[in-house]
């Protein structure tokens, strides 16, 4: 059973009232919108969208949604930030206040939100945005701040008992935005009289960011402040009603926000912890990615490198408590196609023994899992990055003789589709033993023993004969008749033939390589080798 389903089959349990009811299932996830938004919090999105998409052909009610959050204070500079010295002001004030780094766009954390759901949209899931800001304003969080405030000696109780960390009787679970410098990051709220808190803005609070010193007392309600991170996740399973909500490996660990985030809310918000979809980091490069450090890259980027249906099926392969390891310089890329089309060939019976879990992940890549294609062909990677290398070679023509009829409209386009993403990653990213150049003539340095000598001789009489229609399945016969006839190993054989052309000891299919080039120059470096 594919992962997906299995965990439906366990949200089906749990909420069976809820369901037996009609009551939307609300599934929900985040990001705070500090910088341009990192790939890893993608397969989040991917995660609740397709749980969400298979709720959805169970015929079971659900809403993903999606938090756009430009509430947190602005706490860091990312790496690519244009002008980065004119934004050292605004750190510490919450993210919708800062203005926008680009020309058109309402604030900062708009460009940076609406490049994410650009990047979504392409493939297509049920999925609903919001920004965070107005709930507080309307005053959605007033009850949950109240409660907060109410039970501080509670709430401190559990970060020491659950984190160990240990916060002064005079800590309490609010930041005040401040009146005088508008920062949220640096104020402390020092007292509560159940109607207003009096705060204090700290110039060393916290390293990012200058407190202006100001003391003050202000409603905390409507927009005027908001909770910290470790409260606010359990406030807003409350407050929107949430029923799933996974989080990154991170917040799951020991002793970690989840963990702190669940006695909150059961204990304090009274509210049950969603079910929970844990899931692993996503490495570029073995390394864990970090937009605020640099490593790795965004969502964007990487979402520019496969077509929409690659990107969902990078997301999607693995379970979610394993981590994704993409690496665009080496293998990744080729791996992802090729593992695509074994996918198609169990979808469309194209294998001798059909998987069912195979065929099954496949129709969840598709943009339209309803109406997936039909007997879909396509070019294997390898060999389409070989054709886009060959100046004399029509990549069209190429398809059609490999596919041995025609291209429907829909082959076409998938074709001109993927060129498009292969040439790409050849210019920057393909690893050496993915560039071809073809040689003039055969290397000097082609060391060949006597069988392989025999073998080639063999080879070149077997493609002289005039019968023999110049095309890759049946040159591949002949040659694999001479490897039959003569007891020469597959490697001994073919590896000659990749040198003599390529200079290199492997290649596209043999066959299918050698009719590529005009059979006279073929017969012609084949006797040359062989003498």
């Amino acid at each position: 059973m594919v992962w997906v389903d299995r965990i439906v089959e366990q949200i089906q349990e749990r909420f069976a009232n809820e369901i037996a009811s009609r009551h939307p299932l609300l599934l929900r996830d985040e990001k705070t919108l500090s910088g341009r938004v990192h790939v890893g919090s993608l397969r989040g999105i991917v995660i609740h969208g397709l749980i969400a998409q298979v709720l959805a052909e169970k015929g079971i009610g659900s809403t993903f949604r999606f938090e756009l959050n430009d509430f947190d204070p602005m706490d860091e500079f990312p790496m690519n930030l244009p002008r980065r010295e004119e934004f050292a002001q605004y750190m510490g004030q919450p993210l919708y206040t800062v203005p926008s780094p680009v020309e058109g766009a309402k604030n900062y954390p708009t460009v940076f939100g609406e490049e994410l759901q650009s990047v979504v949209s392409k493939v297509r899931l049920p999925i609903e945005y919001y920004e965070l800001t107005p709930h507080y304003q309307r005053g959605e969080f007033n009850e949950v701040i109240r409660d907060a405030l109410d039970h501080a000696a509670e709430i401190r109780v559990i970060y020491r008992e659950v984190s160990g960390s240990k916060k002064p009787d005079d800590w309490y679970p609010l930041q005040v935005i401040c009146e005088k410098c508008g920062k949220v990051g640096t104020t402390q709220v020092t007292a509560w009289d159940h109607e207003k808190v009096v705060y204090v803005c700290k110039p060393d609070l916290v390293t990012w960011a200058k407190g202006c010193g100001h003391t003050g007392t202000i409603s905390p309600f409507d927009g005027n402040a908001k909770l910290p991170w470790k409260v606010e996740w359990p406030a807003k399973w409350k407050v929107f009603g949430v029923h799933i909500e996974g989080a990154g490996k991170d917040h799951g660990a020991a002793g970690g926000s989840r963990d702190i985030g669940r006695r909150i809310s059961e204990e304090i918000f009274h509210y049950p912890e969603p079910f929970n979809i844990p899931y692993e980091f996503f490495n570029i490069g073995g390394k864990k990615m970090s937009a605020s450090k640099g490593l790795g890259a965004s969502a964007k980027e990487v979402s520019d490198l496969l077509p929409p249906t690659l990107l969902k099926l990078l997301m999607i392969r693995k379970v979610p408590n394993q981590p994704i390891d993409f690496d665009p310089e080496g293998t990744t890329i080729p791996t992802l196609f090729d593992e695509y089309d074994r996918l198609s060939d169990h979808y469309f019976k194209r294998h001798t023994e059909p998987d069912a879990d195979f065929a099954r992940t496949f129709r969840l890549t598709q943009l339209d899992p309803a109406q997936a294609p039909e007997g879909l062909w396509q070019m294997r990677f390898t060999t389409l990055s070989f054709v886009l290398q060959m100046p004399h070679l029509d990549l069209v023509g190429e398809a059609e003789k490999l596919k041995g009829a025609g291209l429907s409209p829909i082959e076409k386009k998938s074709l001109e589709e993927r060129a498009h993403y292969v040439r790409q990653w050849l210019d920057q990213y393909a690893p050496a033993e993915y560039k071809y150049v073809i040689l003039a003539e055969p290397p000097a340095s082609l060391t060949l023993d006597a069988e392989q000598k025999k073998a080639l001789s063999a080879v070149h009489a077997a493609l002289s004969e005039k019968s023999l229609l110049w095309e890759g399945p049946k040159i591949h016969e002949r040659i694999h008749a001479v490897k039959a006839e003569l007891q020469i190993s597959p490697q001994k054989l073919f590896q000659p033939l990749y040198e003599i052309f390529l200079g290199r000891k492997s290649g596209p299919q043999v066959g299918w390589f050698l009719s590529t080039f005009e059979r006279e120059e073929v017969l012609k470096k084949l006797l040359c080798s062989s003498l």
